[in-house]
């Protein structure tokens, strides 16, 4: 099975093989190796984490049909471990560190923009241009060498291994705690003025072209980047006796879980076919006259789900029917109520769904009473006016 292709893995519909070979291009990627180094993942942890990034790349391939677009196309195996490898595991990674690291990104973004577009810095070709791999690697933003504007193109590259005790007199900025963004949701952080300050500064300390990873870390330890992540409460605790016993603490969870919203749509689907049936058997009772039902359904909706909680009286004044009527179609609204074996959850739920039911359809007799009105009132004959009738003494 691993030893499938990609195309031989699609056609024949085979996730495993997909999702093998998937692993094998995340766990040799070197943007992944790049986002777990920082967090200290190593062992039986680091194979969890290809393990989740793969499941998520490949949902995330799925979710967008590229598997049937790779068909469509007659991609080949090559084509679709150049995209994968090229597009989306970058695409991937640069989403989680956007995501787990949002102001350094953020702050990574600026600075290489800084250094490609502003006049007082320029690129450097690396010292082994001469080599095909310095050659491929010059490509990548984060390995391109960026220096000052007014240095010598032939000026000499200095390891980095003392690149952070070289900048220790440069000093930490302060941070700027304007919004900005949409929705004014970020923080401004540094300014672009003193942004580039900072970076002239810090090479001007270093006295050496750098990589722009090199310089993106650089700055960001003279910056006040906050990044937070959720962790549990019991990851926080500040004991560091490896043989304290912390207590664990489990907060209640008030959101109802995939089982409950499914068991609330499921009851909700069943309180609306139970007040279907419902209408159907008020209908049934008043032997399906339109007349008759549309009393029922008026006298229903007004006693027991009216906001306005109006009397029996104000009721009948209302339909224009007496009060001994609107007492004989409360009875049989309660009659076929009082016929419902149901529990106090269900008779909840259902009386919300007859509720609705109910206020409909007194909308649409409304709705239909003043057309009705109004038809009557365009079929009658135009006032005429007429002498007024003659009064006779007595």
């Amino acid at each position: 099975m691993t030893g499938k292709g990609w195309t031989e893995g699609l056609l024949t519909n085979d996730g495993g093989a997909l999702w093998t070979k998937l692993f094998r291009v995340i766990s040799r990627h070197s943007s992944v190796r790049v986002l777990c180094t920082p967090l200290g993942i190593s062992g039986e942890a680091l194979i969890d984490f290809y393990n989740d990034l793969t499941q998520d790349l490949f949902l995330k391939l799925h979710s967008k049909n590229r598997w049937q677009t790779y068909i469509d196309l007659g991609y080949t195996n090559e084509d679709i471990e150049r995209e994968i490898y090229r597009i989306e595991v970058p695409n991937l990674v640069s989403h989680l560190q956007r995501e787990w690291h949002p102001e350094s990104y953020r702050m990574a973004r600026r600075i290489s923009d800084l250094l490609q577009n502003c006049g007082d810095f320029q690129v450097y070709p690396p010292a082994t241009v001469a080599r095909d791999g310095a050659k491929r690697a010059c490509n990548k933003m984060a390995l391109r060498l960026y220096g000052l504007g007014s240095w010598p193109l032939d000026k000499e590259v200095k390891p980095n291994a003392n690149l952070s005790e070289s900048i220790k007199a440069v000093p930490f900025r302060r941070r700027d705690t304007r919004r900005t963004g949409r929705g004014s949701g970020s923080q401004v952080i540094i300014s672009t003025e003193e942004l580039k300050r900072l970076i002239r500064d810090i090479f001007e300390a270093i006295d050496t072209p750098t990589e722009v990873r090199t310089m993106r870390s650089l700055v960001l330890s003279k910056l006040a980047v906050e990044d937070w992540r959720p962790v549990s409460i019991d990851a926080g605790s500040d004991s560091h006796d490896a043989d304290a016993t912390v207590p664990a603490v489990e907060l209640a969870d008030s959101r109802p879980s995939p089982l409950d919203v499914l068991l609330k749509k499921e009851e909700v689907q069943l309180a609306d076919k139970m007040a279907e049936q419902m209408m159907e058997k008020m209908k049934n009772t008043v032997r399906g006259k339109p007349g008759r039902f549309r009393k029922l359904v008026e006298v229903a909706w007004h006693c027991y789900f009216d906001p306005s909680l109006p009397s029996q009286t104000s009721i009948a004044s209302k339909m224009r029917i007496s009060d001994s009527l609107v007492s004989h179609y409360r009875r049989i609204f309660d009659s076929l109520v009082m016929d419902l074996a149901t529990s106090i959850e269900e008779m909840t739920v259902f009386n919300s769904a007859l509720d609705r039911r109910l206020c409909a359809m007194v909308s649409e007799f409304g709705v239909a009473s003043d057309r009705g009105m109004e038809r009557s009132r365009a079929a009658m004959p135009p006032p005429t006016h007429t002498a007024a009738p003659m009064m006779y003494e007595q």
